[in-house]
């Protein structure tokens, strides 16, 4: 969330004035090899990993990017978790149980679970929380995930002020009970996903706004967090109160290195311990290293196109950019195993179908752009909102020759930083623009309902009614197969009829592993998960 950009910076702009530390061109500190040193003389246990840019915030209600979610993981858990199979299992809750009509679910917490600072977990911290994130005044992009409890949405608009008429409460200071309007197949994944994470009114009572900032963030997972230095690095202390029993890794550090050649140049010469968003031009060569993993990730690279401003306006102009982009191409130049998409929805989802897609064809997309209405003679000037990083830019320029080859359209890319380009997203000023959908939990109903009208995370700004009422409906729906039907339905007329989107290519997860490191897991959610983790 870029509103709580300027806070940190002020914040920050403290540490760096006391620390001495200075940046260099990629931002890195060249105190790197100094710290590496110390921790090698004090004995930590220090696991280093990179990150690609800032957080946009830590406040888990608002966090809604990738970049929170190696620290967010780390820092807190949830009612539920996933296993390594995508199991729910418990977590804060030791079990929970379902009513005979599929609506109320009603949590048991865990004994003994305190926050950082000693204090015992109560029901009333997941109230307090799931409050919060539904608040009006909060603006919390994922609010619409709780939209399914009685009262939810209705209090998140403003219509309804009462929140004790909401179906969330804590029935005593170990239950947490959630009433939902009906029943809902994938509710219990709900819960997993950080912006549902407990939180301490009190903590936010104190501090405001800045409660997410080192010293004043109270947390219950891992790892604490020890301190935030803008564009430098976070770091992370292992929590002595852990309830699961203090991590083997005293100190995890994410560095913040937006520079794909300069992360590499880190990772070899010993400054990272683990490393993903590797360049293309890298991978065959480090594809042979013993450092080398792949795994699996669910997450689709997509071409959104804002339907409301012109020239996306005209459906057949939209149709037409579709058919003429030729995603094959995308594997064959990224080199990291992706593979071409059909459905928004990726492979290994309910709802994902290799037949869904309109085909990539040049010469239907000439036809369609003809009956567009959209003068292109008039020197039209297209422009695709894109990251400036090496993997974004591939893409982009990709792109940009298939639209001018087989359209003769004339195309610029524009790159910004991680947080400039979410702040440009945030105000809807570019009409094509680049960007990833990772699921936050394995269902299809996680992908598609970000395109409902009110859904904060609803880029392209399509509004359809019937697509509204037709999430709605699956998501009550017992049988699978009726579900899927409803979603492989709903993604024809997302891709295919209105192209308001146009799935790109399944991404995996590549990262490079230090030898000294064992024990880590990074699921198909990209959870960096360090609990388990130890370094020799």
């Amino acid at each position: 969330m870029a509103r709580y950009a300027v806070g940190l910076l002020l914040l920050i702009g403290g540490v760096w004035a006391a620390s001495g530390i200075h940046r260099g061109r990629s931002g890195v500190s060249t105190l790197n090899d100094a710290v590496a040193a110390n921790d090698s003389v004090s004995g930590r246990k220090t696991f280093s990993f990179r990150l690609t840019g800032d957080p946009e915030t830590l406040d888990w209600n608002r966090a809604h990017t990738t970049m929170e979610t190696f620290i967010l993981m780390n820092l807190m858990e949830g009612l539920v978790s996933f296993d390594s199979k995508l199991k729910v299992v418990p977590a804060l809750a030791k079990s929970w149980t379902k009513s005979e009509d599929n609506r109320t679910y009603t949590f048991k917490l865990r004994e003994g679970v305190k926050w950082q600072d000693g204090v015992p977990l109560k029901a009333q911290d997941f109230v307090y929380s799931w409050k919060r994130l539904l608040s009006p005044t909060t603006g919390a992009s994922y609010a619409y995930l709780l939209f399914d409890i009685e009262g939810a949405e209705f209090f998140n608009k403003g219509t309804l002020r009462d929140f004790n008429e909401v179906g969330i409460k804590a029935l005593n200071e170990s239950t947490f009970q959630v009433r939902l309007t009906r029943p809902v197949a994938h509710w219990i994944q709900i819960p997993t996903f950080w912006v549902t994470f407990p939180l301490r009114q009190d903590v936010v009572d104190r501090h405001g706004s800045g409660w997410a900032r080192p010293g004043r963030m109270v947390t219950l997972g891992p790892y604490t967090l020890e301190s935030y230095e803008l564009d430098s690095k976070v770091v992370m202390k292992a929590n002595p109160n852990y309830y699961a029993g203090k991590v083997a890794i005293d100190e995890a550090v994410g560095k913040i290195v937006a520079d794909d050649a300069t992360a590499l140049r880190m990772f070899e010469s010993g400054q990272f311990d683990f490393l993903t968003e590797i360049s293309g031009f890298d991978i065959e060569r480090l594809r042979k290293t013993p450092a080398f993993r792949t795994y699996p990730y669910l997450k689709t690279q997509y071409l959104g196109l804002l339907v409301d401003q012109y020239p996306m306006t005209s459906v057949k102009f939209r149709r037409a950019l579709a058919m003429a982009i030729d995603k094959k191409k995308f594997p064959l130049v990224l080199s990291g195993g992706q593979k071409a998409a059909s459905s928004f929805v990726p492979p290994g989802v309910l709802g994902y179908s290799a037949s869904l897609g309109l085909p990539y064809d040049p010469v239907a997309a000439k036809s369609e752009l003809a009956a567009s209405g959209v003068i292109t003679r008039a020197g039209l000037k297209l422009k695709i909102l894109s990251r400036n990083n090496d993997k974004a830019k591939a893409v982009s320029e990709i792109i940009q020759a298939e639209l001018k080859k087989n359209l003769g359209l004339d195309v610029s890319i524009d790159q910004f930083d991680h947080k400039s380009y979410r702040a440009q997203m945030d105000l809807f000023t570019y009409p094509m623009f680049e960007a990833t959908w990772a699921a936050d939990y394995p269902d299809a109903e996680n992908f598609l309902s970000m395109f409902k009208t009110r859904s904060g995370n609803n880029r392209p700004r399509y509004r359809n009614a019937q697509y509204d009422e037709q999430i709605e409906q699956a998501k009550g729906l017992e049988s699978a197969i009726a579900r899927e039907k409803i979603y492989v339905s709903l993604q024809k007329q997302l891709i295919e009829e209105q192209a308001a989107i146009l799935p790109l290519y399944y991404d995996t997860n590549i990262a490079l592993v230090s030898s000294r490191v064992s024990g880590v897991e990074l699921n198909p959610l990209n959870y960096l998960e360090l609990r388990r983790a130890s370094l020799r």
